[in-house]
């Protein structure tokens, strides 16, 4: 009888033991080492730039500074020119029953191990008006446009090897603002938002 009751208490102590060993991994907290730089857009991960790595770039088409980098963040401001002195920037807008076109107006590079997709959207009152397309060195004056008010899907965008230039597309942007738009002194304000993601095929 006295064994019995030993054998009770031991197996009563495993349960108790097992009930209290889920008790404590329903509590656990486990801390692990972690890195997170924060960059410049220019040297990210997914990297945005508002110059292209032609030479001839910050000489044609990029006077008005219509792609800034401030702060390490990337902003647009369309309608930008310059005042009487020709040294001065300054923001006029765009007019209707008039098309616009920055070829290319930014530039983005996979710094990544991973082929991606990248999506390139407008967000905000001016996304209708916008269409959005890739350019090269050879096809400046012929992007491939998307369709305005859509998003571009860019597929297989390389990751960085060699001479760096397969992982990088030059995004064209075309802005038609059609006849009869009611003018405004308020700036339409909106964001251009550039996703990517692992290409799976």
């Amino acid at each position: 009888m006295k064994i019995k009751k030993g054998l009770l208490i031991v197996v009563f102590l495993l349960v108790m033991s097992s009930v209290m060993a889920s008790m404590s991994n329903n509590m656990a907290t486990v801390v692990s080492a972690t890195d997170l730089k924060v960059v410049n857009t220019n040297e990210a991960l997914l990297t945005l730039d508002a110059n292209t790595p032609w030479s001839w770039q910050s000489i044609v088409g990029a006077k008005d500074k219509t792609a800034i980098v401030k702060d390490g963040e990337i902003y647009f401001q369309f309608g930008m020119g310059v005042d009487r002195d020709s040294s001065t920037a300054k923001f006029y807008g765009l007019e209707p029953n008039s098309e616009y076109q920055w070829n290319p107006l930014f530039t983005v590079r996979n710094k990544s191990a991973e082929t991606i997709k990248v999506t390139v959207r407008a967000k905000g009152p001016y996304a209708k008006y916008m269409t959005f397309g890739t350019v090269s060195q050879s096809t400046v004056s012929n992007p491939a446009w998307g369709t305005r008010g859509d998003a571009l899907v860019i597929d297989k965008v390389s990751k960085e090897s060699g001479s760096g230039m397969q992982n990088i597309r030059n995004i064209a942007v075309k802005i038609n603002i059609p006849n009869g738009q009611a003018g405004s002194q308020e700036v339409l304000m909106g964001s251009i938002i550039v996703e990517s993601e692992a290409d799976i095929d």
